[in-house]
């Protein structure tokens, strides 16, 4: 029995490889056209004249406006080194119009999936340089530059899980309590598993004699991670600075529940019992 229409199934898919290739989105195009030979080609011989022109010229359409798409123009003539070289199809070469396209997107494929390789390791690159250039430049003395190359390298990489921290370590290191405490507490607000900005953030207000912020880092931490016996005797010696005696002893107690034979924590709980 013959049909008198074109199936759905090849006019529509005809139809979003047009416009996938509008969007520049070569690869799902030749995805869609295939789609379209493979639902076409079983019915050929049971479609009228009138439907199988009518999805020849489509198909003709759709294989001229691949031939002009960036993408596969570079990836044609770079494989046949021939700026003349085309996709070529008639009507009747259905199946090997089918039997190309694979290899075209295959092809595709791996040369995106290069690029996008070369792309991330300029990226690292990129990152690599900024940590080596601001790190030399601290351990070297000259600060203003090694601040201003880390806040950069926190501007462009700021959004990966560990940068915020190290970068803070570095300043830290390198004496920079204050600064280093800003790029912490950011790691802190948005990497709140970020564990060892925590510990690093204390020990910067412990320095600059900010007790009352160096509290409250301990208070994140334990939110956070909750009742480490290392942070809750940590707070308790901060408390015993801050001369907050009941809080010492509760925080030692704590700890000592932990780990009953923390020396330390008996010690504070001993002297402020």
């Amino acid at each position: 029995m013959t049909q008198t229409i074109i199936p759905l199934s090849v006019s529509q898919n005809i139809a979003r490889a047009k416009s996938l290739l509008k969007r520049d989105e070569p690869i799902r195009s030749l995805d869609a056209l295939i789609q379209a030979l493979e639902a076409y080609i079983p019915l050929g011989s049971k479609l009228m004249r009138k439907a199988k022109f009518e999805i020849e010229v489509l198909i003709i359409e759709c294989v001229t406006e691949l031939n002009r798409q960036p993408q596969i123009r570079v990836l044609l003539e770079t494989l046949s080194k021939s700026s003349k070289t085309n996709i070529t199809y008639a009507p009747g070469q259905e199946q090997k119009l089918l039997a190309l396209l694979p290899i075209i997107r295959k092809a595709l494929h791996e040369t995106e999936e290069a690029k996008q390789r070369s792309a991330q390791e300029e990226v690292e690159r990129r990152k690599n340089s900024l940590i080596e250039k601001g790190r030399g430049y601290l351990e070297s003395g000259d600060a203003p530059r090694g601040k201003a190359t880390l806040r950069v390298l926190a501007d462009e990489f700021g959004h990966e899980p560990g940068i915020l921290s190290s970068i803070g370590q570095w300043l830290s290191d390198a004496k920079l309590f204050y600064e280093a405490a800003e790029f912490l507490e950011q790691s802190i607000s948005e990497f709140p598993k970020d564990s060892k900005a925590y510990g690093a953030a204390t020990t910067c207000y412990m320095a600059v004699n900010e007790l009352g912020k160096a509290e409250e880092v301990y208070l994140k931490a334990i939110r956070q991670f909750g009742n480490h016996p290392k942070t809750l005797l940590n707070l308790a010696k901060l408390y015993v600075r801050l001369n907050k005696k009941e809080k010492a002893f509760e925080a030692a107690q704590l700890a000592m529940k932990q780990d009953p034979d923390n020396a330390e924590a008996k010690d504070i709980m001993e002297r402020f019992a």
